[in-house]
């Protein structure tokens, strides 16, 4: 009667435990729906955000080709002693036919301009004259018209090394449009180059909405101030000015967007593009959508499981957790030492190096000294005891975190972990000869004083790997074997020495 009543409270506890697993699963999948959709939407502005810095990394390859160009250039008028010649014509004419620029001219004091084709120009073409410029350095300006038939493009100034003058590239805003179209985010109604005081600078071509509100007014940034709140645009003017990438939902003049804006690394040139607010929701409700059907089923399913498991798990759990227990022991263990035994302690020793590749620790390896002798003099059984003895004393030796294991029939392995100082290394080491310095094995009437040699790596200097931390110090082992036995030998003895017991 007793053992039934404790058969049935046992039931009706794992129960309880089921429903308050189930009840706490669904609470926490209710949470996890409601962080889905802030997920949603910040999956949707990730994206946003990084076609904007696309879009700008493409812009600044294409502008700073001119760098690259104007220097080989600049070497061949260097060369002919500020002379423009047919070779360097020829150049010109190469990089027009090979970038994205339709137009390179050379203007060099006191003498007319002269592009690629050898044609040369009045110098009152242009609305910037680069003879008047102060300031040093490749420049980037926007012309409204270059004297040759093409309106909105972009002149980028290299200056001369030899000489008084510039070499000028003309980039259309056509380019521009058809990098951003190729590249770009496919939702954007529109894009804009702006300065950093919302100064706007061009409208890209190649966009379905030219024409946004939020181009009507000269600045960009104007714009999207009247269309937010204070707080949330002076957070967005504050990463834009700190040249983050940045977004916002702007309204203005009922044109609702999500705004992108990043900075171009050129002059104080941002990017920026909008994208209807609609198409944003649509792509978030979608994510979330998909996100809560997976959520109830997931509910439902969790719920029949867990009905159908708790009978199961009420009969397997106790029997396979004691089951799984004594064979791990039993399978790590060495019998005789009580130790781990060499699989074991190798998977440790590798599972912590894996784990910890910033990690420091001292791997020793040592032999008993004369094993085969005392076997043979003194006897299988002795040599038993002392093997004994020795992993039961020296596991004491050390931190319940180290790793001591039985690895062969005489030697023993000792992993210490996180150490990371010299002077604790040799502390340790000194630790580890005095013990064997004190050490003995036997009964009353017979009493051994073993002694060890041992090899000793430091993680990481000696090996990066267990694989190879071991072969070091399995290496040092050999020498102090070679030397005499009964000793210490580090792997970098340069820089630790040796110890003798």
């Amino acid at each position: 009667m007793s053992d039934g009543k404790t058969k049935k409270n046992s039931w009706f506890s794992w129960l309880i435990i089921g429903i308050a697993f189930v009840v706490v699963v669904v609470v926490l999948l209710l949470s996890f729906l409601k962080e889905g959709k802030a997920t949603a939407t910040m999956t949707a502005e990730d994206t946003l955000l990084s076609s904007a810095n696309v879009w700008a990394s493409q812009l600044g390859d294409t502008l700073t080709m001119a760098e690259k160009t104007g220097g080989m250039i600049d070497d061949y008028i260097t060369d002919k002693g500020s002379a423009l010649t047919d070779d360097t014509i020829y150049l010109m004419d190469k990089i027009v036919k090979n970038t994205p620029f339709y137009r390179v001219m050379v203007h060099i004091e006191g003498k007319k301009p002269i592009d690629d084709e050898g044609k040369t120009y009045e110098t009152d073409l242009y609305d910037s004259d680069p003879e008047d410029e102060s300031a040093e350095g490749v420049s980037y300006t926007f012309i409204k018209d270059d004297g040759m038939g093409k309106d909105n493009v972009v002149m980028i100034s290299y200056p001369i090394t030899s000489c008084a003058g510039h070499i000028l590239f003309f980039l259309d805003i056509e380019e521009l449009g058809d990098i951003f179209t190729a590249y770009g985010y496919e939702d954007a109604s529109f894009a804009v180059l702006f300065k950093k005081d919302g100064t706007i600078l061009t409208v890209l071509p190649g966009f379905t909405d030219k024409d946004s509100k939020f181009l009507t007014q000269e600045s960009f940034l104007m714009s999207i101030q009247d269309g937010t709140k204070r707080e949330d645009y002076n957070f967005f003017k504050a990463k834009l000015y700190n040249e983050t990438g940045c977004f916002i939902q702007s309204t203005y003049m009922s044109d609702s967007r999500t705004i992108v804006c990043v900075p171009v690394k050129i002059e104080d040139w941002y990017l920026g593009y909008g994208v209807r607010q609609y198409k944003v929701d649509i792509e978030v409700d979608s994510a979330f959508r998909n996100l809560k059907n997976t959520v109830i089923e997931l509910v439902v399913v969790l719920g029949v499981f867990a009905l159908v498991a708790i009978g199961f798990a009420i009969y397997t759990a106790t029997k396979s957790r004691e089951r799984g227990r004594k064979l791990e022991d039993k399978a790590d263990m060495d019998l005789l030492t009580e130790l781990t035994n060499k699989a074991a302690t190798e998977r440790m020793i590798a599972d912590y190096i894996d784990s910890n590749p910033n990690g420091h620790g001292v791997l020793f390896i040592l032999d008993i000294d004369n094993f085969k002798k005392v076997n043979d003099t003194m006897g299988h059984a002795f040599g038993d005891t002392l093997l004994k003895t020795l992993g039961k004393e020296i596991r004491t030796e050390f931190r319940v975190t180290d790793i001591v294991g039985r690895t062969g029939g005489d030697e023993f392995m000792i992993f210490l972990k996180d150490i990371n100082d010299d002077l604790i290394v040799e502390r340790e080491a000194n630790r580890i000869t005095r013990f064997f310095h004190d050490f003995k094995a036997g009964g009353d009437y017979v009493k051994y004083s073993a002694t060890a040699s041992i090899g000793c790596a430091i993680y990481p200097s000696d090996g990066a790997t267990f694989k190879d931390l071991y072969v070091s110090a399995d290496q040092a082992l050999y020498r102090a074997k070679k030397r005499g036995k009964n000793q210490l030998v580090f792997y970098n003895e340069d820089k630790y020495g040796n110890n003798k017991a």
